[in-house]
Formats: structure tokens, C-alpha cells, sequence
């Protein structure tokens, strides 16, 4: 009864608890309801303001686009006006330019015809000019609309052209031809200029009836007449000095070609040579080749052809070669070592018709077998007699054949070292530490045997040092 007495109790605490709790939010709730209700007010209030302001706004949203509208309509009409305007513009400033384009052209075509007729007044003056009185008759005779005598003028032509050519000058006072207007009288230039302007005056209200010369020969009439210039004083002297120099331009030009002869005749010469000491030399290459070969091989053939023998400058050289067994056949259908050995034949033989001091082979044995090897060593020292070899080889049977051997090690503090070893200085201490030992006094027997007894494996180990 005390433990159901106790849980009631327990109970009712944790039921008053609940009860107080659910007071508190009651409580709680209420305040916020208030408070809700409070708010739901203002919203109303708020609400109610909003809309009226929502109403001023739309009327003045409608009053602002009937605006806008009215503004846009304004201004696609303007749009419109300045879009006229401007095309207009734009035909008229291109009707401008082709106005100013056409006044530009009207005003250089009037410049370039003043220049010209200018050009052509200064030519016409100088022209009259070296023509001196005659051209004035014949202006005289242009201005009143007459012909000037033309037996008159000729003769009067003829004879200034004569005295011109004697004496450099013109006959009768005048203008001289090619010289500047400036340089002559005044009064002739004046009667110049004055004749030309009255008969321009004519040509311009009544042209010539005649048709004017042909500008060929004009120029043929103006080249003569210039061509008869002032007699050079220092003629002679040039002539001479342009005969001497004629003569010794002859002369070098006779030097030349004798000298391209010779050298030509020496070139030929030289082809002949080298054609004759060519083939000279290689039928001996040929044959000491075919000499090698057979050495290096043991028999077999091998012979070298001229792939152009009548042009030597630009032939080449075939190898065809007969290992014994074989076929003949070319250099390229060789194996790796009969190429190989087919080489160093081609290269002693080159070495025995044409001694050198020294040759330098590097690794040539290494496709060689150790038979090539043997044969390989027995001509290297054959040609070691003449010429001195450098051989690269990490072939035992070359290295043996060699007089001396160079080579590097790394020793213990790993530094490369460059050692070296004659084998002859080898073969000499080798055979005087045997004699050394040959002359070390016998142990007899008995006293060895004895020797041996109380300690057989010092006395083994004794001997197997003084064998070593």
C-alpha cells in the first residue's frame, strides 16, 4: 500500500507538473493570440492604406503610359523627319561630291592644258629660236595670213646651216639653236614672243589650212639640224687617247684568250692524268682487294666495277663478292660479318697500295667470328709493318695480337685511370719471375715429410702458396 501510496504520489506530482506546464503555454498561447490579433490589426489598417495607395498608383501608372505613348508616337514621327533628313543629306553631299569631283577633274585638265601649252610655247621659242631670222619671216608671214617664199627660205636655211657647221655659229644674227632664251638679246627674244603671240592669235580664229607635219618628222628635221653642232677643238686628242686605249684593250683581250687556252689545254691535261692514274690505281686496288678478300675469307673472289667507266668524275663503284660456298652476289645480299669482312679487305687493300702512318679501327672484329679473328689479326700485322694501328676492340683474339694495351679502371677511391701495358715488358718480367723461381733452392723429402708431421694443414697451406 506504501508503494502504491508512493506512485500515486509520483503521479499526481508529475499530473500537477503537466497541469502547471500546460498553464504556462495556455498562458504563452493566449499572450500570442492578443498579440496576433493585434498584428491582424495593423495588417487590416495596413492593408486598407496599401490599396488606396495601389489606386493612386494605377491611375498614375495609366496617366504615365497614355504619356509614353503619346511621347513615342512624337517621337517615331521625328524618327521618321530625321531619317528623310538624313538620306537627303547623304544625296546631296554625294551630288556635292560629284560636283567637286568634276571641278577638281575640270580644274586639272584646264592645268595640265595651260602647262602644256606652256611646255609647248617654251618648245616653239626655242625651236624659232635656232631657226634665228627665218623663223621671224615665217612668223611675220603666219601673222598677215601669208606663205613665206620657200626657194627664200631654204637657201636662207641652207646657208645658216653651212655657216654653223664652219664656224660653230649661225650666218645671220639670230637666236643660236639649244642655247637659252634668257642668254640672247632682248629685242630678239621680244620679236619672238611678240610674232608667236600674233600668229597664236591667228591659229586661234582661223587653223592653219595645211596639215602640220608629222611629230617622226619633226623630230628627224630637229635631231639633223642639232647634229650639226660646234666643232669639238680636242677631237684629235680624244681620238688618239681612245685608239691607245683601244690598243691596250686588244692586247689584255688577246692575254685573256691566250691564257683560257692554256688553261683549258692544262685542264685537259690534268683530266687525262687523273683518268690514266685512276684506273691505274684501280686495277692495283682491285687486285689487292681480290688479294684480302681470299686471305680473310680463305678462298673465294671478290671484284670491284665502274658503274660509268666513261665518265669518271661521276662513277661509282660495285662490290661483287664469293665467300667460299656461296654464289657471287652483291655487297648488300652479304650477311652482317661477311659485309664486314668484305670492308676491312676493301680498306687493307686500300692500305697496301697506298701506305698511310697510322689508321685508327674501331670496333671493325665485332661481328667477326674467332676464325675471321685469326685471319683478321694475321693482315693487321702483316700491314703493322708499314702502318701503324689504333684498334678499338673488345675482341680477346685482336687484344692478344696487339704490341700494347691501353685501356681505363676505377680503382678503390673511384677514380678513372688510364693504364697501360706493353706486352712485350709483360712476356719479359713474366719469363725472369719464372727463372726467379727456377733458381729457389729443393726441400729434400725427408725434412718436408718431417716438416709435415706435426702440422699437416700449414704445410699444405705452404705449398699451395709457393705453387701460386
Amino acid at each position: 500500500a506504501d508503494a502504491a501510496r508512493r506512485d500515486a504520489e509520483r503521479e499526481r506530482a508529475r499530473a500537477e507538473a503537466a497541469v502547471a506546464l500546460g498553464e504556462r503555454r495556455l498562458a504563452q498561447i493566449e499572450a500570442a493570440a492578443a498579440n496576433l490579433a493585434g498584428r491582424r490589426g495593423a495588417v487590416e489598417r495596413a492593408r486598407s492604406a496599401s490599396a488606396g495607395a495601389v489606386e493612386v498608383a494605377s491611375e498614375a501608372a495609366a496617366t504615365a503610359i497614355a504619356r509614353l505613348e503619346a511621347l513615342l508616337a512624337e517621337d517615331a514621327e521625328d524618327r521618321g523627319r530625321l531619317g528623310d533628313a538624313e538620306r537627303a543629306t547623304a544625296t546631296a553631299r554625294e551630288a556635292l561630291g560629284e560636283v567637286q569631283g568634276a571641278v577638281r577633274l575640270a580644274e586639272r585638265e584646264e592645268l595640265e592644258a595651260r602647262l602644256a601649252l606652256e611646255s609647248l610655247r617654251e618648245q616653239l621659242l626655242v625651236e624659232l629660236a635656232g631657226l634665228g631670222d627665218l623663223g621671224l619671216r615665217h612668223l611675220r608671214a603666219e601673222r598677215r595670213g601669208e606663205a613665206p617664199e620657200s626657194n627664200a627660205d631654204d637657201q636662207s636655211l641652207a646657208t645658216a646651216v653651212a655657216s654653223f657647221a664652219d664656224s660653230g655659229s649661225p650666218a645671220e644674227p639670230g637666236l643660236r639653236a639649244g642655247t637659252d632664251l634668257a642668254d640672247e638679246a632682248p629685242s630678239d627674244v621680244a620679236r619672238l614672243e611678240r610674232g608667236l603671240d600674233a600668229a597664236a592669235r591667228r591659229w586661234a580664229s582661223e587653223p592653219p589650212a595645211a596639215d602640220a607635219p608629222s611629230p617622226a618628222r619633226l623630230a628627224l628635221l630637229r635631231r639633223r639640224f642639232h647634229e650639226l653642232g660646234a666643232a669639238n677643238p680636242y677631237a684629235v686628242e680624244e681620238h688618239a687617247a681612245l685608239a691607245a686605249r683601244l690598243d691596250s684593250l686588244e692586247s689584255q683581250r688577246a692575254d685573256l684568250v691566250a691564257a683560257v687556252a692554256r688553261t683549258r689545254e692544262l685542264i685537259s691535261e690534268l683530266d687525262e692524268l687523273i683518268a690514266s692514274q685512276f684506273r691505274t690505281t684501280f686495277g692495283a686496288l682491285e687486285r689487292a682487294f681480290d688479294a684480302r678478300f681470299r686471305q680473310l675469307f680463305g678462298g673465294g673472289f671478290a671484284r670491284l666495277a665502274l658503274t660509268e667507266p666513261g665518265d669518271l668524275a661521276a662513277t661509282g663503284i660495285e662490290i661483287t663478292a664469293r665467300p667460299p660456298g656461296k654464289k657471287a652476289q652483291a655487297l648488300a645480299m652479304l650477311s652482317g660479318g661477311e659485309r664486314a669482312l668484305t670492308a676491312v679487305a676493301l680498306l687493307f687493300a686500300m692500305l697496301e697500295i697506298r701506305p698511310v702512318p697510322f689508321c685508327v679501327l674501331d670496333e671493325v672484329d665485332a661481328a667477326l667470328d674467332e676464325a675471321n679473328i685469326g685471319r683478321f689479326t694475321d693482315a693487321l700485322r702483316e700491314l703493322g709493318q708499314r702502318t701503324q694501328f689504333v684498334v678499338i676492340t673488345h675482341n680477346r683474339g685482336t687484344i692478344e695480337t696487339a704490341d700494347a694495351l691501353y685501356g681505363v679502371t676505377v680503382g678503390d677511391d673511384s677514380i678513372s685511370r688510364v693504364i697501360s701495358l706493353r706486352l712485350e715488358d709483360a712476356t719479359a718480367l713474366a719469363e725472369a719471375a719464372t727463372a726467379e723461381r727456377r733458381r729457389e733452392p729443393i726441400i729434400p723429402a725427408g725434412l718436408a715429410t718431417s716438416a709435415a708431421a706435426p702440422d699437416e694443414a700449414g704445410s699444405a697451406g705452404s705449398e699451395v702458396a709457393s705453387s701460386t
